[in-house]
């Protein structure tokens, strides 16, 4: 079928169509660092450079803020969307306010939990630190790039301990790649763990709901903890007693929602908005953690699942508008 684009866009669009379709077929076998970046040789003077980044240890995490903020790529996810408030606001992590954008919020529905064996009579954090308590404790990789691990060791700090306090006093640590590898959900089955601090709550089954049933029970971060940490983007939230069944009330705590698919405010808001066309176009093929279908309505409004925390680029509002997803 004969086009009427160049040869360089006709290799351009059959690289893309070729990486896209072999990720869909072959994702199993293939690495999921992904960094598409469109730069321009010396006849294309005046071409815009553009660059999309998605997970690996520069492009995923609390780095991809960063990353983008800085124009060094244009497009990333950041999960979750708190981390996008709090590089707006130049808060925790970041040491300066980025200049960033969402082009929308996809649905991913979490909370941070708290979890410590019923036994221990642990009704407060701070109960851990007056009675140095040396935990048997789960978490998620260490490193401050790891945002599971940065917020629950900011949340620790808040009541003045750390990982390396429950060490001293005699604990140990165990460090998870995600949140239900089998030696956390054996170690749960067993009870030799004491207490389980992370996220990914919302899976039916999960590391959450075994907890539950095996003599563990949820903690609620206090107000004035929750106070501390809205400061600085996070947002409060409860674990709810109608989702978590062995509640006898609902658990304060603080919002681990959204994925947002962030840029800069530089982005021209003709590529933004063929972004989000693209998206709306393809919705269909795009999966998303969540167990509805993707709804273009609620990437650009703020729902529980798809927390908007900064503003929307002008672009992709233009889209939504015009398309009727946003009033």
């Amino acid at each position: 079928m004969m086009t009427d684009l160049s040869p360089p866009q006709i290799r351009g669009m059959t690289g893309l169509e070729l990486a896209a379709g072999l990720f869909a077929k072959c994702s199993d076998q293939l690495a999921t660092q992904l960094k598409i970046t469109l730069t321009s040789a010396a006849k294309d003077s005046g071409a815009l450079p553009f660059s999309v980044g998605i997970n690996g240890d520069v492009y995923g995490g609390m780095r991809a803020p960063l990353e983008v903020g800085t124009r060094q790529v244009d497009i990333a996810y950041v999960n979750p969307s708190a981390m996008v408030a709090m590089a707006y606001r130049g808060k925790g992590y970041y040491k300066q306010k980025m200049e960033l954008r969402v082009l929308g919020c996809f649905p991913s529905w979490d909370r941070i939990a708290l979890v410590v064996r019923k036994d221990l009579g642990v009704k407060s954090l701070a109960d851990i630190v007056r009675r140095k308590i040396p935990l048997q404790v789960s978490t998620r990789l260490s490193g401050v790039d790891n945002g599971t691990y940065f917020t629950i060791a900011t949340i620790l700090g808040f009541y003045g301990f750390s990982f390396e306090q429950i060490k001293k006093w005699g604990g140990q640590v165990q460090e998870c790649t995600r949140p239900f590898v089998a030696e956390r959900m054996n170690a749960i089955k067993k009870r030799t763990l004491t207490a389980i601090f992370d996220e990914g709550v919302s899976t039916d089954g999960g590391w959450l709901d075994l907890a539950l049933a095996n003599g563990y029970e949820i903690i609620a971060i206090e107000p004035v903890i929750v106070k501390k940490l809205e400061a600085m983007g996070y947002s409060r939230a409860l674990l709810p007693k109608k989702r978590f069944k062995q509640l006898n009330q609902d658990i304060l705590t603080i919002d681990y929602s959204g994925w947002a698919l962030v840029t800069h405010k530089w982005l021209p808001n003709n590529i933004a908005y063929a972004a989000i066309q693209t998206i709306d176009e393809r919705k269909k093929s795009i999966p998303v953690d969540d167990d509805r279908p993707l709804n273009m309505k609620n990437l650009c409004h703020s729902t529980d699942k798809c927390p908007l925390r900064v503003p929307l680029h002008p672009g992709a509002a233009r889209y939504y508008r015009e398309k009727g997803y946003l009033e």
